[in-house]
C-alpha cells in the first residue's frame, strides 16, 4: 500500500516564515475607523483549545484580515486564515494531516441585541470594553472549521476489517425476547 503525498498549504506556509505575529489584543473600533489591514501569524502555542483538540499543529496560523464598514455601516473584518493540523484518523487511529482554510467574516458589536441584528453572513463578535482578544476569536473560527471526522484519503485499513464474520441468524435465535417473562406472568394470572 502506497502513501500519497500530504496536502499542504505551501503558499501561505512559505510566507508565514517572513510574517510577524499579530497583536493578541486589538480595539476593533479603531481598526475599522482606520480601514486597517492585518497580515501575519498567530503562534500555535497561543491556542490552547486547538492544541487540545488536535494531535499536533504544524507551524503557525497564517492570517489576513481587512477591517472596514460594510454597505449597512456594520463594523466588519473579512479575510482568511490557513494552518495545517494533525488529527486522529478514525479508521487506523494514526495521525492524518489536514489543511484548514477558512474565510472570515466577522461583525463587531458591543451587545447581544446588536449581534442579533447583523446579517447572517457575518459572525457576531462582542467586544467587551476597549479591547478584544483576537487570538481567541481566530481560535473559535479554526475550531468551527475542523472536520467532524478525520480519515486518510487512501485505504489505510483493509476492507476485510470492516466486515462482520458472525452469522446473524444464530445471533437472532440466541437473543431472548425481553417481554417473554411478562408474557408468562400474564398467562399465569389468566388461569386463576
Amino acid at each position: 500500500m502506497s502513501i500519497p503525498p500530504q496536502k499542504s498549504g505551501q503558499k501561505m506556509a512559505q510566507n508565514s516564515a517572513q510574517k510577524s505575529a499579530l497583536p493578541r489584543r486589538i480595539d476593533a473600533r479603531k481598526l475599522v475607523q482606520r480601514g486597517q489591514e492585518l497580515d501575519g501569524i498567530v503562534p500555535h502555542d497561543a491556542l490552547p483549545r486547538l492544541t487540545a483538540s488536535t494531535e499536533s499543529i504544524e507551524g503557525d496560523v497564517t492570517v489576513s484580515l481587512a477591517f472596514a464598514r460594510d454597505l449597512q455601516r456594520n463594523q466588519v473584518a473579512t479575510g482568511k486564515l490557513e494552518l495545517t493540523v494533525n488529527l486522529l484518523c478514525q479508521r487506523c487511529l494514526q495521525p492524518v494531516s489536514e489543511v484548514i482554510e477558512a474565510d472570515i467574516a466577522l461583525g463587531f458589536v458591543w451587545s447581544e441585541e446588536q449581534g442579533n441584528s447583523l446579517p447572517k453572513s457575518l459572525d457576531p463578535v462582542i467586544q467587551d470594553g476597549d479591547e478584544l482578544d483576537l487570538y481567541q476569536v481566530l481560535e473559535d473560527e479554526i475550531l468551527l472549521n475542523l472536520p467532524m471526522v478525520a480519515y486518510h484519503d487512501w485505504d489505510c485499513v483493509a476492507q476485510e476489517a470492516f466486515q462482520s464474520h458472525s452469522e446473524e441468524p444464530e445471533a437472532e435465535e440466541q437473543r431472548e425476547n425481553p417481554f417473554k417473562v411478562l408474557e408468562q406472568l400474564k398467562g399465569s394470572s389468566n388461569k386463576s
